[in-house]
């Protein structure tokens, strides 16, 4: 008697811990690659569209947006993560029952690894958010992974058909580890959907029953808080915790949201197209607070993927995101599946669903891959329909392969202004080089294209005046220096030069006062320097200081 073959694993299963072990190929030469091999399997494989169909609509509408907006370049790379993410959609959802349980396996495989270099990269600094592993710059990308991993062993080694023995022990223990690396990253996005998956979980498997318990569990909860709050020492530190007020900086996400709904009013229908979120945010900036500047906070993504798809597509692009978005957590509602692999997906989904809402994790592909993979296990299964052509294979692998071109190119600032013609950095590269070699028209209307672009940065009217003053334009300099201290009113030397504006006007007295006024500000404490903006407005040139002063009149 003959043994039954065993059908091997697809090769499109060792995609993902790839791309978790590798930086989660954030690399744009690594994301080439890994995105070209997506294709490859795709062509082997030849899975059906099956669920992710159900975000063609919005993957057409960011495309179009791309084509709309002022830098269709920089839709690019965005627009071939989300097409190579959705083809790994679509391979999943195609493995069988073997497959989703070596998944299962490899996920755990590469917790253990993400949570030991966790913990490696916090040592004497104090863990938390210094927690970045192999999966830098955010630490919230590890806790992501590692929530995912924890809600996905759990469920599978609880399961009564899940693993027994030696599986069933390491599952558990890869679970306490993965928590517990979440909690001590202090991850409020991790922890929270941590409870959410657990919470799942507990309705597919005991239905009402459960959500009662989980009621009666939320409000003794509520109740022991309450009576904790009494003691202030408790309520400080938990508050402490949740806002994370032991930061030098406040936490500026939720002003981020807000700055994301002013991008998206702004055009609702397109938005400012994929890959393209920074230069809306440099329009309608988020105010720091407890930092060395007002303006020096800038990111590119939203903190949230249904409001980066508001951003850069527009709200009706929004709303086709939610189509695919809620198509893919509809699978939750179900019961809990007979199948420990599934499950095991269920929860992980749950776990990253939480996430998903609240930050930016799709961005990284590797969690993009690892998000929809779990969605396709957790039973968004193939409903007919045609197979992926071969065409789109070749057509998606060379959108990989070409990713990361515009940027590649952008190297060269001229270049650079061409491709991405919102963007001010270009320019302000031109006007430095400019500046150098002694074309002052020119770097001065290089310096107003940048202001143009990023109109609370006090960088481009500061350097606007030295120009101004370097050719003996007085009230042109006191003008452009008493913007950007407008802008900055901590900006030290933006105070000299205009205090030396005044001196050319023959305004001495006014001249005094703006010195009075460095002096205050540079008594105080400074506050939190994080970017080379906040470098450049908190420092004080002190040989120029005392020049001025010295033309001022005013004693040392």
């Amino acid at each position: 008697m003959t043994r039954p073959c065993r059908r091997s694993a697809p090769v499109s299963l060792l995609l993902l811990p790839a791309a978790l072990l590798m930086g989660g190929w954030r690399d744009p030469m690594l994301f080439a690659a890994g995105g070209a091999a997506v294709w490859a399997a795709v062509w082997m494989e030849g899975p059906q569209l099956g669920p992710a169909a159900a975000w063609l609509p919005w993957l057409g509408w960011a495309a179009l947006a791309g084509l709309a907006g002022a830098q269709p370049a920089a839709a690019l790379a965005p627009l071939a993560r989300w097409a190579a993410a959705l083809a790994f959609f679509s391979l999943a959802a195609a493995w069988d029952e073997r497959a989703r349980e070596l998944w299962v396996k490899s996920v755990l495989a590469a917790a253990v690894v993400l949570a030991a270099a966790a913990l490696i990269s916090g040592v004497g600094q104090g863990y938390a958010q210094f927690m970045l592993g192999l999966l830098p710059p955010y630490y919230n990308y590890t806790a992501f992974a590692l929530a995912a991993a924890a809600a996905a062993a759990a469920a599978w080694a609880l399961h009564p058909r899940g693993p027994r023995g030696a599986w069933r022990a390491a599952a558990l223990a890869v679970s306490a580890l993965s928590a517990f690396c979440v909690v001590l990253s202090t991850s409020r996005g991790g922890t929270l959907g941590l409870a959410v998956a657990a919470a799942v979980w507990s309705l597919r498997r005991w239905g009402r029953r459960a959500a009662a318990v989980g009621a009666l569990a939320a409000l003794a909860a509520f109740g022991a808080w309450r009576a904790a709050a009494m003691l202030p020492a408790v309520r400080a530190r938990v508050e402490a915790r949740a806002l994370k007020t032991y930061r030098p900086y406040s936490e500026v996400r939720p002003q981020i949201w807000r700055a994301s709904v002013l991008i998206a009013d702004e055009r609702p229908w397109f938005g400012e197209g994929p890959g393209a979120y920074v230069v809306g945010f440099r329009r309608h900036p988020a105010r720091a607070q407890g930092g060395a500047s007002l303006w020096g906070n800038w990111t590119e993504y939203a903190h949230s993927e249904f409001l980066q798809a508001a951003a850069e597509t527009g709200w009706a692009g929004a709303a086709l995101w939610l189509v695919g978005f809620g198509a893919l957590l509809s699978v939750l509602a179900a019961p809990a599946d007979t199948e420990p692999a599934r499950e095991a997906a269920a929860a992980a989904l749950a776990a990253m669903s939480v996430q998903v809402c609240v930050d930016s994790m799709l961005q990284l592909p590797a969690l993009a891959f690892l998000f929809f993979s779990a969605g396709a296990l957790a039973g968004a299964r193939p409903r007919g329909g045609r197979r992926l052509p071969r065409a789109a294979a070749v057509l998606g692998a060379a959108l990989a392969l070409g990713a990361g071109l515009p940027r590649a190119l952008a190297r060269d600032p001229a270049r650079a202004a061409v491709l991405f013609p919102a963007d001010p950095l270009a320019r302000e590269d031109l006007a430095y080089r400019a500046e150098k070699q002694g074309r002052l028209a020119e770097a001065d209307a290089l310096w107003t294209q940048a202001a143009a672009r990023a109109p609370f940065d006090a960088i481009y009217p500061w350097r606007r005046a030295q120009i101004a003053a370097a050719e003996g334009r007085w009230t042109d300099a006191e003008r452009l220096a008493a913007q950007a201290t407008a802008l900055e009113p901590g900006f030290l030397n933006a105070r000299v030069l205009r205090a030396r504006a005044l001196i050319g006007l023959g305004r001495r007295a006014s001249a005094r006062v703006e010195l009075n006024e460095v002096r205050r500000l540079r008594a105080q404490p400074l506050g939190y320097v994080y970017t080379g903006y906040d470098v450049a407005v908190s420092t004080l040139d002190a040989a120029e200081f005392s020049r001025v002063q010295a033309l001022s009149g005013a004693a040392r």
